[in-house]
């Protein structure tokens, strides 16, 4: 909310301002201190080792009867709109033509839909060993923290968002996570319930592929 353009009301660069101060702070010392004390609990192993920890992101924020998501990664967003589903983010994956020229651009390679070999998503918060290129910004390096925009202008056939990680989209399609979701909302209020039970709905049932008898 600091943000000079948030001020102004141009928010979806507010969104893209934020996302990239996020990368700077995590390369600040602070910021490492702060990893460090999250990491270990304390600071008393030092804050000077890089992480190399990275995270997807997406934000949606409605200002203005105006509906702004703002992604990066292979978390998603997605709105019920008079029962249908509409994807309001994209996954951001290394096989995408437009991820995957800037990847090679940026000298990296794509082996198995992972880049070098290591990463299955093409933008992240942090990932930091993927963005030293000095002669290339933060748009152009391997991995990308600036996000995707996408806006929509609300109506009244606007019912619910549904936000998650990448693991939520893999269970069910989009459509039938509005319908489940518009479906449970209609019998009770609690939308903490309605997302407990859905969560417990697609758990897989075991963590193998075979039934262990002991």
């Amino acid at each position: 909310m600091a943000n000079e353009n948030f001020k102004k009301g141009v928010y979806d660069q507010a969104l893209i301002d934020t996302f990239l101060r996020i990368d700077v702070m995590l390369n600040e010392e602070d910021g490492k201190k702060e990893l460090s004390l999250l990491k270990n609990g304390d600071d008393s192993k030092g804050y000077q080792t890089e992480s190399f920890a990275g995270c997807t992101a997406n934000v949606a924020l409605i200002a203005k009867g105006e509906l702004i998501v703002a992604n990066a990664g292979d978390s998603r967003c997605i709105i019920s709109s008079k029962g249908t589903a509409v994807e309001m983010s994209e996954d951001h994956k290394p096989e995408l033509p437009k991820e995957r020229e800037r990847v090679q651009k940026a000298g990296g390679y794509i082996s198995d839909g992972r880049i070098n070999g290591n990463l299955n998503l093409s933008r992240a918060l942090g990932d930091l060993e993927y963005k030293k290129n000095q002669d290339l910004g933060p748009g152009e390096q391997l991995i990308s923290a600036v996000p995707e925009i996408k806006k929509k202008t609300l109506t009244p056939d606007d019912e619910f968002l549904v936000m998650g990680c990448d693991g939520i989209w893999e269970t069910m399609s989009n459509q039938s996570i509005v319908e489940y979701f518009g479906q449970k909302l209609a019998e009770t209020q609690s939308i903490s319930k309605v997302i407990e039970g859905f969560l417990d709905k697609i758990l897989a049932p075991e963590t193998t592929s075979k039934v262990l008898t002991l």
